[in-house]
């Protein structure tokens, strides 16, 4: 929940709030479960014609229907194809939009820059892109070292589903660097995880989840040697909230802007 909250308010900031004028087409690309979009209907007045929503993780898509379809009561059509950079519109009601949408979905893509340079074909002129991804920090940190070290049988880029060494940061510099004709505003929000019993080494269930969730690997299986490097640069990352060790990370919100 802290998550999409951080999104709100990172949207509000960026765009001003202006969600409350004309209804807008929306692209959305990696949808989830909608939850983020059914957020900013209800708390920042976005108002949608059209949302065409892409999501691949079957678990998602069915959710993803009750929200777009019951909460929001939308027109709209799911794609649940792969992300691709090149990706097609398949059976869209309209092929250009207001507002496209890129909920920490970058990762998931072989190539962030040109899927991003790809969806601005789609936008119309004035339209504006979100993307949000996760700034430069540990994250980014672990993943890279684990693509170093670690033995790829138990860890492997290949094996990931999605590329977690991707930081807002690089996706800025190279848009900057290979876009003349592009406006960029960004803003960013440190949002936590609970880590606490990771961090004091208790051992319950759920000691390593979160871990294992970002590094998209086992931390039981790698080698005390990883697992110790791994454990500080957690803890070295953390704030201390109310007596409980929280892992800190930073989320960052892109507005892009394609001149014609």
């Amino acid at each position: 929940k802290q998550w999409y909250q951080r999104r709100v308010a990172i949207t509000a900031g960026i765009t001003e709030n202006k969600f409350n004028e004309n209804p807008v087409k929306m692209l959305s690309v990696g949808a989830g479960r909608g939850n983020f979009e059914l957020k900013m209907v209800r708390e920042l007045g976005l108002k949608i014609e059209y949302i065409y929503a892409v999501e691949p993780n079957a678990k998602h898509v069915s959710e993803l229907h009750s929200v777009m379809g019951g909460d929001l009561g939308l027109e709209y059509k799911v794609s649940s194809s792969f992300f691709d950079t090149e990706f097609q519109l398949e059976d869209s009601k309209c092929d250009m939009f207001d507002f496209i949408l890129f909920s920490h979905s970058l990762y998931g893509f072989d190539d962030s820059r040109g899927s991003v340079l790809h969806a601005s074909k789609f936008l119309k002129p004035g339209g504006k892109m979100l993307i949000f991804n996760q700034g430069e920090g540990a994250t980014a940190a672990i993943f890279n070292y684990l693509v170093d070290r670690s033995d790829p049988e138990i860890f492997s880029p290949d094996k990931c589903i999605g590329d977690h060494s991707l930081t807002a940061e690089k996706i800025i510099s190279q848009l900057e660097e290979d876009s003349s004709n592009l406006t960029i505003s960004a803003m960013r929000e440190r949002c936590h995880e609970d880590v606490d019993d990771f961090v004091r080494r208790v051992d319950t269930p759920q000691t390593n989840y979160k871990i294992d969730f970002s590094l998209q690997a086992e931390y039981e299986r790698l080698s005390k040697e990883m697992q110790n490097h791994i454990y500080k640069m957690v803890a070295e990352n953390c704030d201390v909230i109310e007596g409980r060790f929280q892992w800190r990370h930073w989320t960052i919100g892109i507005v892009a802007s394609f001149e014609v």
